[in-house]
């Protein structure tokens, strides 16, 4: 019998010489497995005509990639010999696994951009001599003294009708500069205006001359175990409490800065005798039983934000210091504040204030408040780096009527303050007990103790100190591994499955591309000759 050959069989399919198609295979959709990475030259037989050389070098090019492929499913995917269903279950499976890959990335992301950053602690045995000893502040609680106040007023003119006894007893109007938990008299507050202008005063000059020189608060000072003058170590500087006795104070604009270097133990510390030179001090009557200790940077403002502590009258007080510094790397340095949440002193100038701390900032903002409602701003807040006037006792009732806009208490009132980047924060700790003066001590430093003075002593608690690094959470190199766990875990891919992909569908696909234009162009050589001959036979036979 007659077999027809695969030539006559190719025969029966030509329509016409315009509409020429053969039967397509199951393997016409993709040869992969007769042609691999383009070493087989594709036959004209194997080309799907229903589709473009492109569509075409594309299917081939999947179906190739599917095959040797380490990502995951995919080889399943492209099965021939399972039913339809099970290849769209893989596809399914492998997209799914895809989207939670991507979501994690996008996790990661987003992480890396919101907090770029953490806290590591570098070193917990950093030497304590490579800091700066705490700025303290001894502040009494009465505002002025009262024998050098009457001494004062003694020497100026007085208002008519006025007395010293008289305006020595109000002096306490001046805390309205401060607090709000008082009225004042409107005649007391116009009876020192008039004090003032009879002399020509400005309030600055008339403040610094009532207040306390600080060898009438501090009797006796030992610094790093060394008995020494207490003005040698103590300056007058402004605090939010008045005019205080502040040791390695940064007031650029008015002090000079001491600069003295921490070192560990309770001997190389600070220690002071405080005390009340006015013979006119009355405890009882100026409410008044001690002292108060502010401890802080020394670029620091002295006010409510520093560490306090109160010295009892009569007692001897121990306050330790342990000193935590905070510093950036340089990859945190080169981050954008928006990234960092943090500023470093050149990028935030205040108004009032030499350098950026943040209780500076606090506090700048209550300056700004202050001219803002009443036009001028408290006296122990003068620098020299405005013209902003200066209260008067005239403006005390505006700012008593405006303390809660002042300070900040209702929120639209309140000012973006970020941490400082770089920083030393100080925990304080103190302990006390009751000065017996019957007790002998072989300490020179006891000589000449007296009832109603106060002991304390302010020393690092510690040889060494913590210093934590401001550093990045993650870099580049931590989220292209997050990047490449995330794939590994869902999909199996891998940096080299990213080059297999573009390798694929460039390379290969090329290719694969060539091959489908010289089959197709083959094919219709083939089928022109076909039709040729078939013709000539149909002419011959007629």
């Amino acid at each position: 019998m007659y077999a027809p050959s695969n030539e006559s069989n190719r025969n029966e399919t030509i329509n016409s010489s315009h509409n020429i198609q053969i039967k397509a295979t199951p393997d016409n959709c993709c040869v992969c497995g007769k042609t691999t990475m383009g070493q087989v030259e594709l036959q004209p037989e194997d080309i799907d005509e229903s589709i473009t050389a492109l569509q075409g070098a594309l299917k081939r090019t999947w179906c190739a990639f599917c095959a040797t492929t380490s990502i995951h499913g995919l080889k399943y995917a492209r099965d021939e010999d399972t039913n339809k269903y099970i290849r769209f279950l893989w596809y399914l499976i492998t997209l799914i696994m895809f989207i939670c890959a991507i979501i994690m990335v996008f996790t990661f992301y987003v992480d890396y951009r919101s907090n770029p950053t953490r806290m590591n602690v570098e070193n917990d045995h950093a030497p304590i001599d490579s800091i700066l000893f705490p700025a303290t502040t001894i502040c009494p609680e009465v505002l002025y003294n009262l024998e050098k106040s009457k001494a004062y007023f003694e020497t100026l003119t007085i208002p008519e009708n006025t007395t010293v006894a008289e305006l020595t007893s109000i002096l306490g109007i001046d805390y309205g500069f401060m607090y709000d938990d008082r009225h004042y008299e409107p005649r007391e507050l116009q009876l020192f205006d008039a004090l003032l202008e009879l002399n020509d005063l400005n309030i600055l000059d008339f403040a610094r001359n009532m207040a306390w020189n600080c060898n009438d608060l501090i009797y006796k000072c030992r610094f790093k175990d060394t008995i020494v003058p207490c003005d040698s170590l103590f300056q007058v500087a402004s605090t939010f409490n008045g005019f205080c006795c502040a040791f390695n104070l940064n007031q650029t604009y008015t002090l000079k800065f001491t600069n003295q270097l921490a070192a560990g133990g309770f001997r190389n510390g600070l220690s002071m005798m405080l005390y009340y030179n006015d013979s006119m001090y009355d405890k009882i009557s100026s409410y008044s039983i001690g002292f108060k200790v502010m401890i802080q940077e020394t670029n620091g403002f002295p006010s409510a934000h520093s560490a306090i502590k109160f010295i009892p009258l009569n007692e001897e007080v121990f306050i330790s210091v342990r000193p935590i510094e905070t510093f950036c790397s340089k990859a945190v340095k080169d981050l954008t504040f928006d990234e960092r949440q943090c500023t470093f002193p050149y990028e935030r100038p205040l108004t009032y204030f030499p350098s950026y701390v943040g209780a500076n900032c606090e506090l700048n903002c209550r300056v700004t408040m202050m001219v803002k409602f009443c036009g001028c701003h408290t006296y122990f807040f003068y620098s020299n780096r405005t013209n902003d006037r200066i209260c008067t006792y005239k403006d005390i009732p505006c700012l008593v009527g405006n303390f809660a806009d002042i300070i900040g208490r209702i929120k639209k009132h309140q000012c973006p303050c970020v941490n400082s980047c770089e920083k030393v924060e100080f925990n304080v700790q103190a302990t006390s007990s009751t000065l017996d003066l019957d007790i002998q001590s072989i300490d020179d430093f006891y000589t000449g103790l007296k009832k109603d003075y106060s002991v304390v002593h302010i020393y690092m608690n510690s040889e060494v100190y913590r210093r934590v690094r401001h550093d990045l959470l993650s870099n580049m190199v931590t989220l292209v591994s997050n990047l490449g766990s995330a794939f590994s875990l869902f999909v199996g891919m891998s940096m080299v499955s990213a080059v297999e992909i573009v390798y694929y569908f460039t390379v290969i696909l090329k290719k694969f591309y060539r091959q489908e234009k010289n089959a197709r162009e083959k094919l219709f050589i083939r089928r022109q000759r076909e039709l040729e001959d078939r013709e000539e036979n149909e002419n011959n036979e007629s």
